[in-house]
């Protein structure tokens, strides 16, 4: 039967002959139409019914139409079968005519509805005196029921149904408590609600304290699982969650396992409970009864068990209970496994039409194949599915990896694609489809090195189901593969499944890809005919622009050589370029009269692409300069074309010839003009470089190069130097990139002037720069920016000298008034007359003037004094005042070094501070002092070392660093790029002053 049709039928298998006969109506004539219309609530609500063992019956519909269970049909009598499918309101001539109007009022107001005196019909046609008529609303439509759901009770004692023992209200209870159950299950509650409330119900049925629970069989039906329980405390319901299925294992794993009901009167007694017996009586409990719960066809669905907390068996109200309760349980169940299994089908069907209406819809291979593995995956349950395209190489084991699902693409990769093994090769040699309820078992696993069996690392398999997808031809287009990690997973009904997949597989594919080839076709054709279109419109074009050049006199002429023959052939145009009889050219001539006229120093090379073009065919093109009509060499330009015949000699050469003359003048003026601005550029000692919008270096100068520490142009054109020149600011912080001038520049337009910043060399050190930057901009839009950079460190080296000096005047005026006074001092001392005291003070006075101007040259621009030449002047200027007395105080010696007026100046400075420390407090201070000057020099440093000796002993260094030395201190390392030490010996200090040579020629 095909699965549509089982869909539609299986509500009906566990209806036995009442199912059948329920079948066998033609329903096509009754308000609720064919069995396969139905709805879900009506076949679920049937179903149910069938199953009961109470008389039951669903009217459905405006029109109440009824079907009912055996045990009504019973009831019925001679009324039956034909009563199924008839209006309630046409069974007004049988035993059912007092219930309609229960019937149709519970209808209309979808609230369920219960009496006690309706008249209830026996077999015979008599009415019993005691009945319980039960009615429920099934499902909802704007306030009213789609149907109702009716059962019936027969509660006399001389009725032929089976007599319980129970008194009427318990009766009463437990016929309600069947209804509820019933109700519940229509309503679609979940399982474990209705089992909890099946559970709950049970002190209403004893006067004892008693507990019950609910088991139910797992897959295997090895073990039972709990579902639901009442009186029991939550930890004996964990402890039993799981019971395995074995005589011996308590009450219910023995009631489970034999199929027949388990009543231990005593737990502390009886075997079966030694496992469990510490959990059960430290509660309280000391007996235990339990009956399977089991199915139609006899298959175990579960328990339910009673705990009592006295020893016993159970009594005849309890052990009817325990029967009702597994009836009504079992019925309950197989109900909803029928539902669950509905479900299942209904899914499997969606997933088929869903993936059958995709096949037939989807024309790119890529997509199918997905799709098909996704469906696989899904109607067969399997943990994750592959396809793999039939790709064979020469040893028959090439497979490649295609789709997958369940899993993800990473799990395969690291894995080689399958080989043609015992296990693979029925699928990709389309023997047929393969399924394994433990491949790592199967005769043909394993058989291959050098794994044998999986990789480590692969996918866990054990449940195994591969099936070829093939073509309408019989190729082998690919093979689908699922796999599972537990055994047994797959069933024959799943390899039905995959079987239809694959051949809705191999039809969907086998139209993707003729489709895919004939979309092929169409693009070729359709290529072909753009490029025909293309090329005649090309050709179309070329004439024109042929037709234009000759009028405009850009083509000079045409050519045609037959090379073979060695006749060439040519217009008059190009006899006149090339210096030849217009009449002889037309006629034909050899090639060596054409090109003697070329001029010598191109004619190799014209040769050379002459003999390149007939070698290989294909174009010719030369740029070269020939003689023309008036004797003088013009440039040209020639374009041709060798075609080769059959034989692949050369054939047909024809070609043009092109006045570029003045585009090669032009040419030549840009390259003399590019030269020339890179010269200009190159010779200016302040750095340029350019930049597009995008920052990029686009040009520079050597002065840039040289300025940042870059070895060639090519190192930064391209490049954005932002990072590596441009990155921080004076105070270390980082400088971001949009805040460069530089770049906002050529990103926005406008203009830049900073006038003192930091740039770095590519060693990382830092020098101060003002710079400009302007915009390039081009026919009206914006290009990028230029920069020109102006390295200022030696003017924030003369500014920091300048104020330095500053100071040092204020510092030397002072000091000049206390020389000058200790000189009048000592001259009047010396004197023997004002005459004799004038002339010997004046001349101090003009040697001491003479080293004051030898200090203040570089404070004014407006001063011409030029400052000695050499260090050897310049110590004799500086020391002359404070040893005209005494010219055997001073020994100066050393190599000759020469002298920049601004090293002159701060040489003078610190001379003339140390001098003056000299003649206040050291060898100068006194009658026999004496002073050694040397000096030494190598290829990067000069070194002067001053000793002074005879003069007030020293205790030590000073306790503070007066303003003089520390002038002098920085001149040295600023100014002059060395340094100044002091040794304060006993008998006289020694200071070692060192500068750098390239700094003592500024």
């Amino acid at each position: 039967m095909p699965l549509g049709d089982r869909d539609a039928y299986l509500f009906l298998e566990n209806g036995g002959e009442l199912g059948r006969r329920i079948e066998a109506v033609n329903w096509h004539h009754t308000p609720l139409g064919p069995l396969s219309d139905w709805g879900p609530g009506l076949k679920s609500a049937v179903g149910t019914i069938l199953g009961s063992p109470q008389p039951m019956l669903v009217a459905w519909g405006q029109e109440l139409t009824v079907v009912y269970n055996q045990a009504c049909a019973e009831l019925l009598g001679s009324g039956h079968p034909a009563a199924l499918g008839k209006p309630a309101s046409e069974l007004g001539g049988t035993a059912f005519a007092p219930m309609l109007p229960l019937l149709d009022e519970v209808r209309r107001t979808a609230r369920p509805q219960s009496a006690t005196d309706a008249p209830v019909p026996g077999n015979d046609g008599t009415q019993s005196d005691t009945r319980i008529v039960m009615v429920s609303p099934l499902g909802s439509v704007d306030g009213s029921a789609e149907g109702v759901l009716c059962s019936l009770c027969d509660m006399s004692e001389s009725s032929e149904a089976p007599k319980r023992g129970l008194e009427t209200w318990q009766k009463d209870d437990l016929h309600a408590l069947q209804h509820r159950l019933l109700e519940l299950t229509l309503r679609e509650n979940s399982i474990e609600e209705i089992l909890q409330e099946l559970a709950s119900a049970l002190p209403s049925f004893s006067d004892n304290r008693l507990a019950c629970s609910i088991h139910l069989s797992d897959d295997k039906g090895q073990a039972l699982i709990g579902a639901a329980s009442s009186g029991l405390s939550q930890e004996y319901a964990t402890a039993l969650q799981s019971i395995d299925i074995v005589d011996g294992n308590g009450s219910c794993g023995s009631a489970a396992a034999i199929h027949e009901p388990v009543f231990v009167s005593d737990i502390a007694e009886d075997p079966r409970w030694d496992d469990f017996r510490d959990l059960a009586m430290p509660l309280g409990w000391r007996a235990c009864w339990s009956v399977p719960i089991l199915s139609s066809q006899h298959d175990l669905l579960g328990t339910f068990a009673v705990y009592s907390d006295h020893v016993g068996m159970p009594s005849r109200r309890e052990r009817e209970f325990l029967e009702m309760v597994a009836q009504t349980a079992a019925m309950i169940l197989e109900r909803y496994d029928t539902r669950e299994e509905l479900e299942v089908q209904k899914r499997l069907l969606e997933t088929l039409n869903r993936t059958g209406v995709g096949l037939a819809s989807e024309l790119d291979p890529d997509a199918l194949v997905q799709m098909i593995t996704d469906a696989g995956v899904e109607v067969t349950s399997a943990a994750f599915g592959a396809f793999f395209y039939n790709k064979i190489d020469d040893k028959g084991e090439s497979y490649m990896l295609f789709s997958l699902s369940g899993v993800e693409r990473a799990a395969f990769e690291s894995f080689p694609m399958p080989r043609n093994t015992k296990v693979f090769s029925p699928t990709f040699g389309g023997e047929g489809i393969v399924r394994s309820d433990d491949i790592t078992t199967d005769p043909r696993y394993g058989q291959n090195a050098p794994y044998k069996g999986m990789p480590e690392g692969h996918l866990p398999v054990r449940s195994y189901l591969a099936a070829p997808v093939l073509s309408r031809s019989g190729e082998v287009i690919g093979g689908l593969f699922f796999g599972h990690p537990e055994p047994a997973r797959f069933t024959v009904h799943h390899e039905m499944l995959l079987e239809s997949i694959a051949g809705q597989a191999a039809i969907a594919l086998d139209n993707a890809r003729l489709y895919q080839a004939a979309q092929t076709d169409i693009q070729e054709r359709r290529n072909a005919e753009i490029a025909l279109r293309q090329t005649q419109k090309n050709l179309e074009e070329a004439q024109e622009r042929v037709e234009l050049a000759l009028a405009a006199g850009a083509i000079l002429g045409t050519w045609v050589w037959e090379v073979q023959a060695d006749l060439f052939t040519a217009d008059e145009r190009f006899a006149r370029s090339f210096g030849l009889d217009p009449k002889i050219c037309s006629e034909g001539v050899g090639l060596d009269q054409v090109v003697v006229s070329i001029h010598p120093e191109d004619l190799p090379r014209v040769e050379k692409l002459i003999g390149e073009a007939i070698a290989n065919g294909g174009n010719y093109r030369a740029e070269y300069r020939v003689k023309q009509y008036d004797g003088v060499y013009r440039w040209v330009e020639a374009n041709g074309r060798c075609d080769l015949d059959a034989e692949g000699r050369p054939a047909h050469f024809p070609g043009v010839l092109i006045d570029i003359e003045q585009r090669r003048k032009t040419e030549s003026d840009l390259r003399r003009r590019e030269a020339d601005l890179a010269l200009l550029l190159d010779a200016t000692a302040d750095g340029f470089y350019a930049v597009d919008r995008n920052g990029a270096t686009t040009r520079c100068n050597a002065a840039f190069l040289r300025m940042l520490g870059f070895d060639k142009e090519e190192d930064v054109i391209g490049k954005q130097l932002h990072a590596v020149i441009h990155h921080s600011h004076p105070d270390g912080s980082h400088y971001h990139e949009e805040d460069c001038p530089i770049y906002r520049v050529a990103r926005d337009g406008g203009m830049a002037h900073i006038d003192d910043e930091l740039l770095y060399h590519t060693d990382g050190t830092a020098f101060p720069v003002e710079y400009w930057v302007r915009p390039v901009i081009w026919q009206g839009e914006l290009q990028g920016a230029v920069c020109t950079i102006v390295d200022i460190s030696e003017r924030k080296r003369a500014e920091e000298a300048r104020q330095l000096l500053l100071r040092e005047l204020n510092h030397r005026v002072k000091n000049l008034f206390a020389i000058t006074s200790g000189m009048i001092q000592m001259t009047a001392r010396n004197s023997t007359d004002v005459t004799e005291m004038a002339s010997a003070l004046t001349g101090r006075l003009m040697s001491l003037a003479r080293a004051h101007e030898l200090i203040t040259t570089s404070i004014t621009s407006n001063q011409t004094v030029v400052a000695p030449t050499s260090l050897e002047a310049l110590v004799g200027a500086v020391m002359e005042p404070h040893v005209a007395e005494r010219p055997d105080a001073l020994h100066a010696s050393g190599p000759e070094v020469e002298i920049g007026p601004t090293a002159a100046t701060s040489l003078a400075l610190i001379l003339h501070e140390v001098a003056t420390n000299a003649a206040k407090y050291g060898a100068l201070s006194t009658a026999t002092g004496r002073i050694d000057m040397t000096w030494e020099r190598d290829d990067e440093r000069v070194a002067v070392t001053w000793r002074e000796s005879g003069g007030p002993a020293i205790e030590g260094a000073p306790q503070r660093v007066g303003f003089g030395s520390q002038l002098a201190r920085l001149s040295a390392t600023g100014q002059l790029g060395g340094g100044i030490n002091y040794t304060w010996n006993r008998g006289g200090i020694e200071i070692v002053l060192t500068a750098a040579l390239e700094r003592l020629l500024v």
